[in-house]
């Protein structure tokens, strides 16, 4: 048959077309199986939890564990101070529920946010073993912020980096200093709040096979609406 016969080359063109059609609708298909696996794979790296009236006022209850490992990242949305005196604690690294809010043992740290009587501004601050108690005079890992305010509700989120050494804490606040909470790429060290890694003890690594606690003291004083978790740290 002559190759220039306009059939002939009709039938070269569709059979083209069908195999391009076949090899963009395989790709496609990868691209969405890939999609789903990367959908997939980052749903196992979080979890949510959301505070309601099961969740009684002074208890250490743990906190959902990302399928990939232990929280490093947390976002606490709807915090509110309804009253003085109300305190939120969170506690990582324990192997077993705590019962006080102060670390007893290496590895373990804790975060404290709320409102006391004596101020008008919050309390937020860091611990460790050795170290942080910030009702005890030491501020160099918390603060006492003038730029929010817990009398209308916040969403504030808290990280820990660092896995060979004591790590690194950061504190932020959605709203203040370019930060939110649900942007990871607005949350740096130089907008927290606070961005403390001056813990006596280095050595003083963060458990990675303990679990993760909270705790409202009264949540007629202090509340929330969800916190969520996140196994990677956002620094």
């Amino acid at each position: 048959m002559n190759p220039l016969h306009p059939f002939y080359k009709l039938g070269l063109i569709v059979c083209a077309s069908l195999l391009l059609f076949q090899c963009d609708d395989n790709e496609e298909n990868q691209n969405t199986i890939f999609l789903g696996l990367l959908a997939v794979a980052d749903a196992n790296k979080r979890c949510e939890l959301k505070i309601d009236s099961s969740y009684v006022s002074g208890t250490y209850s743990s906190l959902c564990k990302p399928q990939a490992g232990p929280g490093r990242f947390f976002r606490i949305e709807g915090m509110k101070a309804l009253g003085d005196n109300g305190y939120f604690f969170l506690f990582l690294g324990y192997s077993q529920a705590p019962t006080s809010s102060a670390p007893n043992a290496v590895g373990q740290y804790t975060f404290a946010a709320g409102k006391s009587v004596s101020s008008a501004n919050p309390l937020v601050w860091f611990r460790n073993l050795e170290y942080g108690n910030y009702q005890g005079g030491q501020t160099d890992s918390g603060a006492n912020p003038t730029s929010f305010s817990f009398t209308t509700e916040q969403e504030i989120c808290v990280n820990f980096s660092g896995n060979e050494q004591a790590p690194t804490t950061n504190l932020w606040v959605t709203g203040v200093n370019g930060a939110n909470c649900k942007i990871s790429s607005t949350l740096q060290r130089e907008n927290a709040i606070v961005n403390h890694s001056a813990w006596p003890n280095s050595g003083n690594v963060l458990s990675t096979s303990g679990g993760t606690y909270f705790r409202f003291s009264n949540l007629s004083l202090l509340t929330a609406t969800k916190i969520f978790v996140s196994s990677e740290s956002v620094l």
